[in-house]
């Protein structure tokens, strides 16, 4: 491919391929990293690619690497998370005093009720990806990203209400495999 034909699809599909990342990001950096990304993608497999489906092939391209974006985002961040949690955990513990005044060193039982709440918490995302990546999706972007119901039904490309039957139909089947589970902890 030429430098001036690619210039050409590039300019022809520009804003095709912010719009379907902004959508999802809400960020107009992170779309034109994203942008960038897309069209070094269409470099590399410009010979598999339909001449009459470019813009299908931008917009599902674009879709998507925001999406992994946002997965990956949501996995640094809670890594994060859990190495300042652990560090705050392991200075409660040092900082724990018996009634005579001397270190313990023994966890809490606050620390180790958190603890056991976050495997559950980790046990029931990854069973949502595995059952729905849907469901998952609707978790992460709701009670995460703190998403209302109109920015993820754009997001994932369905209706408002069909978000919300999702996320009943998820709730519904979380309590009936996980409610006995949660109750005994």
């Amino acid at each position: 491919m030429t430098e001036e034909k690619f210039r050409e699809i590039f300019r022809q599909y520009y804003r095709l391929v912010m719009k379907a990342a902004y959508c999802v990001l809400y960020d107009a950096d992170l779309s034109q990293d994203i942008c960038q990304e897309t069209f070094l993608t269409f470099l590399e497999k410009v010979d598999t690619v339909d001449t009459t489906r470019f813009a299908e092939w931008f917009a599902v391209c674009s879709r998507r690497k925001a999406i992994d974006y946002c997965k990956k985002a949501y996995q640094v961040h809670e890594v994060v998370t859990a190495d300042r949690a652990e560090k705050e955990d392991t200075d409660k513990m040092t900082q724990k005093k018996d009634s005579g005044g001397k270190s313990t060193g023994y966890y809490n039982d606050d620390m180790a009720q958190m603890m056991v709440h976050k495997e559950f918490t980790g046990k029931i995302l990854n069973s949502l990806k595995t059952k729905n990546i849907d469901w998952y999706e609707i978790v992460i972007r709701t009670y995460v990203m703190g998403e209302n119901d109109e920015e993820i039904a754009r997001a994932l490309g369905i209706t408002i209400g069909n978000v919300r039957t999702k996320r009943h139909r998820m709730m519904e089947w979380l309590k009936q495999r996980y409610q006995s589970e949660y109750d005994s902890l």
